[in-house]
C-alpha cells in the first residue's frame, strides 16, 4: 500500500518535536550531530582511516593516555612511569574501571588490545615500531620495553582499552559490530549510512556528562549540514564551510574553532626515479606554481592558517622556516632545468569524503599547474581507499603517485609523532630519504625536550628544502551549534566530538 508524503512528512515533524519537547522539558536528552563523515569500523583499534573513525568512537573506546583542553596530557585509565633511559614504560590502571559488557578493566585487556591491534591494524604499526615486549605484570600493570627511546608513544596517548573477556565470549564478528568501551557512552544503535546513537554508560568511573544521548547522523555533503541545522533537525554540525561562518552568525548560531591537524598537503612518491617528481626542481615548481594564500583568502575566506611546517609554540616550531614562494615564471625555469620545458602527465590522487575543503584546494591546484604545462589528472578516492593506495605504493617502487590529502604536520600535541609518519617503517611513508630518517631517528629517541626541539627543527628543515610535501593549508574545524549548547574542542587533535565536552544551556 503506497503511503502518502504528507503522511510521512508529518510522522517526521512530530518526531522532531518530540526530540525538541524532550529538552525543553528536562526529560533524557537526544542530542543530534551532524558528522561529515562515517566510521570505517566500530572497532577504533582496527579504523584504516582515523579521521573518519576517531571523532565520534573515543566517546566509547578510551585510551590509557589523556588529554585536557589545555592540551596537558593526564592519566585517565592509568598513571605511568617512564625510565630514564626511555626503553621501559609501566602504566598502572586505575582500579575499579569496568567495560559497558559489566567486564572490569585488566592489565591482560592492554595486552590483548595491544597484540590483535599490531596483527590486524596497518595504522598501528607505526606505534609499535621500537615496543620489544609488552607485559601483564599483575592484574593492574603493564610494562613495555623498547628497543629505543620513543618518545612519539606517550605523545600518541597510549594504548586503547579492548575486552579481552568480551571478546573471548562473543567471538570476533560480535566483537566488531557491537564493541564495548570503558569511555562515558555506550553504542546504543546504528544504521549504516545513516546514524549512530550513543547513550550515557551509568558504570563510567570518570565525571558525568551533561548529556544523555546522542545521535550522530552522517551527512557529507556541506549544504545539507547547513540546511538541517537551520531547520532544526540537528543541533550541531561538524566540518562548518568556511564559506558559511558569518551567515550562521548571523542566523543565531555559534561556533567553535580548533585549530587541529591534519595539514592539507601534496605528497610525493619518489622511489620511482623515472618519475619526473623525483627530481627535487620538479617538487620545487609544483610548490611555486600553486598561489596557496589566493586559496586561503578566495576559497576559504582566509579561515585557515598556513604554516611552513610547524604552528607557533610547538616543540621545535622553526620561525626561519618560510612558506614557498608563488612564483610561476621560476616555476617554468625549474621545469625546464629538470628537462621538462614543456610540462608532463601527472596522476593526482585527492583525498575525498572527510575533510571540508579538499575537491576546491584539488580544482585549483590543478588550473595553476596546467598554466605551468603540468597536466594533472584528478583521482578522487574515498578515504579509507586513498590510504589503502597509500600503502600499496609504499611497497611499490615503480609506482607513480602524487597526491593531495591531510597528513600530519602542525597542531599535532607533540610534533614527533607527526614526524613519525614520515619515517621510512611507516606503513604510510612515501618519501624514502636516509637523511631524513637519520633526523627524524634522532628526535624519536630524545628525551631531552630541549635537544629535541633541535631534532625536530632539523627533520622539518631537511623537509622543508626537499620539498617533501607541499602545505596547502593548515585545517582549523569550526563547529557550528545552537545557542543553548556549548562544545569545547580539545586543542592539537584530531577535530573530535566528545560528548563530555559539550554543556547544556
Amino acid at each position: 500500500m503506497a503511503v502518502r508524503f504528507p503522511a510521512i512528512a508529518a510522522a517526521l515533524l512530530l518526531a522532531a518535536l518530540a526530540v525538541r519537547l524532550a529538552w525543553a522539558d528536562g526529560a533524557p536528552r537526544m542530542l543530534v550531530i551532524a558528522a561529515n563523515a562515517e566510521p570505517d569500523t566500530l572497532d577504533l583499534a582496527m579504523t584504516r582511516e582515523g579521521p573518519s573513525a576517531y571523532p565520534i568512537l573515543e566517546n566509547m573506546t578510551e585510551r590509557l593516555v589523556g588529554e585536557e583542553t589545555d592540551g596537558k596530557f593526564v592519566p585517565t585509565l592509568a598513571t605511568w612511569e617512564l625510565a630514564a633511559d626511555g626503553k621501559e614504560l609501566v602504566f598502572h590502571l586505575k582500579p575499579g574501571i569496568k567495560f559497558s559488557s559489566g567486564d572490569p578493566l585488566t592489565a591482560r585487556d592492554i595486552v590483548f588490545a595491544y597484540e590483535r591491534a599490531k596483527a590486524k591494524a596497518p595504522m598501528f604499526l607505526r606505534h609499535a615500531r621500537f615496543v620489544d615486549s609488552i607485559t601483564a605484570v599483575d592484574d593492574h600493570t603493564v610494562k613495555l620495553r623498547f628497543k629505543q627511546p620513543d618518545v612519539g608513544f606517550i605523545a600518541w596517548r597510549g594504548l586503547l582499552a579492548e575486552s579481552m573477556a568480551y571478546y573471548n565470549r562473543v567471538g570476533e564478528k560480535e566483537f566488531v559490530a557491537h564493541p564495548v568501551g570503558t569511555g562515558p557512552y555506550k553504542i546504543v544503535d546504528y544504521k549504516p549510512g545513516d546514524h549512530l546513537d550513543m547513550a550515557r554508560f551509568d558504570g563510567y568511573w570518570g565525571r558525568k556528562p551533561a548529556v544523555d544521548k546522542a545521535r550522530f547522523v552522517f551527512i557529507k555533503d556541506d549544504t545539507t549540514r547547513i540546511a538541517k541545522l537551520k531547520a532544526g533537525e540537528v543541533d550541531l554540525i561538524m566540518n562548518t564551510p568556511y564559506a558559511d561562518v558569518d551567515a550562521l552568525h548571523a542566523a543565531g548560531f555559534h561556533t567553535r574553532t580548533l585549530a587541529a591537524f591534519p595539514s592539507v598537503s601534496i605528497q610525493f612518491q619518489i622511489a620511482n626515479k623515472k618519475a619526473p617528481w623525483a627530481d627535487v626542481r620538479v617538487r620545487r615548481a609544483i610548490a611555486e606554481a600553486i598561489d596557496a594564500d589566493a586559496i586561503i583568502k578566495g576559497l576559504f575566506h582566509g579561515v585557515p592558517d598556513r604554516y611552513p611546517r610547524l604552528a607557533p609554540g610547538e616543540l621545535g616550531y622553526d620561525p626561519t622556516l618560510r612558506n614557498y614562494r608563488y612564483d610561476p615564471a621560476d616555476a617554468r625555469k625549474l621545469l625546464a632545468e629538470a628537462g621538462y620545458p614543456h610540462g608532463f602527465k601527472m596522476p593526482f590522487y585527492t583525498w575525498a569524503g572527510t575533510y571540508y575543503g579538499i575537491p576546491e584546494t584539488a580544482e585549483a591546484a590543478v588550473l595553476y599547474l596546467k598554466a605551468v604545462g603540468i597536466d594533472a589528472e584528478m583521482i578522487p578516492l574515498d578515504a579509507p581507499k586513498y590510504m589503502d593506495k597509500v600503502r600499496s605504493v609504499a611497497r611499490r617502487p615503480d609506482a607513480e603517485f602524487v597526491g593531495l590529502a591531510t597528513l600530519p604536520m602542525a597542531n599535532l600535541s607533540d610534533p614527533t609523532d607527526a614526524l613519525s609518519v614520515y619515517y621510512s617503517s611507516s606503513a604510510f611513508s612515501i618519501y624514502r630519504d636516509a637523511a631524513l630518517d637519520t633526523a627524524i631517528g634522532r628526535a624519536l629517541g630524545e628525551l631531552d625536550p630541549a635537544k629535541r626541539a633541535d631534532d625536530i627543527k632539523a627533520a622539518f628543515r631537511l623537509m622543508q628544502d626537499q620539498v617533501a610535501t607541499i602545505v596547502v593549508w593548515d585545517s582549523v574545524s569550526v563547529y557550528t551549534m545552537k545557542r543553548d549548547l556549548d562544545y569545547t574542542p580539545l586543542p592539537r587533535m584530531f577535530p573530535l566530538l566528545l560528548l563530555q565536552n559539550v554543556a547544556l544551556k
